[in-house]
């Protein structure tokens, strides 16, 4: 579920970070479903090649056994031969198989007749039991080999030493003579030690498939990585260059009217519920005479002087207080939190900044003043615009009063 949140709320437009964290989820979840498929093939051609061998070997040492000892297990009888051990010979055949089989990693035999009834077995106590229910020996008699991989938590071998924890190929093989099938040999192939090698080579395959996939999703995620923060860094820009005023490094008209949406809400519910910090002061600043400015000195050390201009009123400001140009040389500042009283306060810092360090023009000390119109929010404001209305009726009051005030 967690991956299926990050699948379907990966949005690179608005997180680059989001494209990271989804390469690292396929990335994890195409590792375990590689491995685990790549695993799941290969241990199951084990499986497979591991019967093949062992059937192939049985087949081989069966062969070669009937051959060996053709006059002991078989009887000629009126219409062929038979599979039939004579008791009396049951001694000597079995010294003589397990002496035959004693290079082989065989376990067991069982010599079967025609009618499924055991003649011979390196377990003697099975001889004379008919299996008639058996269907891999059914499929035997039939004519087809039939073999299968299974865990024998003890077996004796045939010196009647225990063996525990044995992989042993079972394999039914069938006796012919001349085409027709006239019993059947169950051969008990151990393959343990095959069965361990291979699976170890198994898992140094898988090993190295894990290593290789590791490197290749490990390159890509740091490829992505720079990807995803050159992404940002352009998202970063692109938004700064959204919201801000191009000259001065301030809020633009745009991004400082939505802050003060925001602070009006914020501050309208908390006078709803009463709240002592409920109040938000606003000021609209204006230069006073910036266009004899613009018309001695020319455009370029007007623009070089609202830089100035910004930088002295976001010196006065708090951290959280919001500065941004409004048009021209007219700039709006936010203050949340803010009663009359500390408004003012912020205003008459402002001034008295402006007012008491001179700027520096085109090498030149220039001395300047401003005007502000102040105001805070009151019961009954509806929105925003009637707000700075009322700051924008007080600077007009603050410029026809004769400049260098706040109103």
């Amino acid at each position: 579920m967690k991956l299926l949140r990050i699948f379907t709320h990966a949005d690179a437009k608005r997180d680059p970070d989001s494209l990271l964290r989804l390469f690292v989820s396929i990335a994890l979840l195409s590792m375990v479903l590689i491995t685990s498929g790549a695993g799941y093939a290969f241990f199951h051609l084990l499986y497979q090649n591991v019967i093949v061998s062992a059937e192939d070997d049985a087949v081989k040492v069966s062969q070669a056994l009937l051959e060996n000892q053709r006059k002991r297990i078989l009887s000629a009888d009126g219409s062929g031969s038979s599979v039939a051990v004579a008791p009396e010979n049951l001694a000597e055949l079995d010294d003589r198989l397990r002496k035959f089989l004693a290079p082989f990693d065989i376990v067991k035999i069982k010599i079967y007749s025609s009618d499924a009834r055991i003649v011979y077995s390196t377990e003697a106590k099975l001889i004379g039991e008919t299996d008639r229910g058996n269907k891999r020996l059914a499929n035997a008699l039939a004519g087809a080999n039939d073999s299968k991989l299974e865990r024998k938590e003890e077996v004796k071998d045939l010196a009647d030493e225990r063996k525990f924890n044995v992989d042993v190929v079972e394999t039914y093989i069938p006796i012919r003579d001349h085409g027709r099938v006239i019993g059947s040999f169950e051969i008990y192939m151990d393959v343990t030690g095959y069965r361990r090698q291979s699976v170890n080579a198994g898992l140094l395959s898988l090993a190295s498939l894990v290593a290789i996939l590791v490197a290749v999703f490990g390159i890509s995620y740091f490829v992505i990585r720079r990807g995803t923060r050159e992404l940002k860094e352009t998202q970063e820009v692109l938004r700064k260059q959204t919201i801000t005023d191009p000259l001065t490094g301030t809020f633009n008209k745009r991004q400082i009217e939505l802050i003060g949406r925001r602070e009006f809400a914020r501050a309208s519910r908390r006078m709803e519920k009463g709240m002592s910090d409920a109040g938000s002061g606003f000021l609209m600043i204006d230069i006073d005479r910036f266009k004899e400015v613009n018309d001695r000195h020319g455009h370029l050390a007007g623009d070089d002087l609202l830089r100035q201009f910004a930088e002295r009123i976001a010196a006065s400001l708090r951290n959280y207080d919001s500065l941004g140009r409004f048009g021209g040389e007219e700039f709006l500042v936010v203050l949340p939190g803010s009663d009359p009283a500390q408004t003012r306060a912020v205003a008459e810092k402002i001034l008295t900044l402006i007012r008491q360090n001179p700027f520096s023009l085109e090498g030149a000390p220039l001395q300047l003043t401003a005007s502000i119109g102040m105001t805070t929010m009151e019961e009954g404001d509806e929105d925003l615009i009637q707000v700075l209305r009322r700051a924008d009726r007080n600077l007009y009051r603050a410029k026809s009063g004769g400049r260098d005030q706040a109103v």
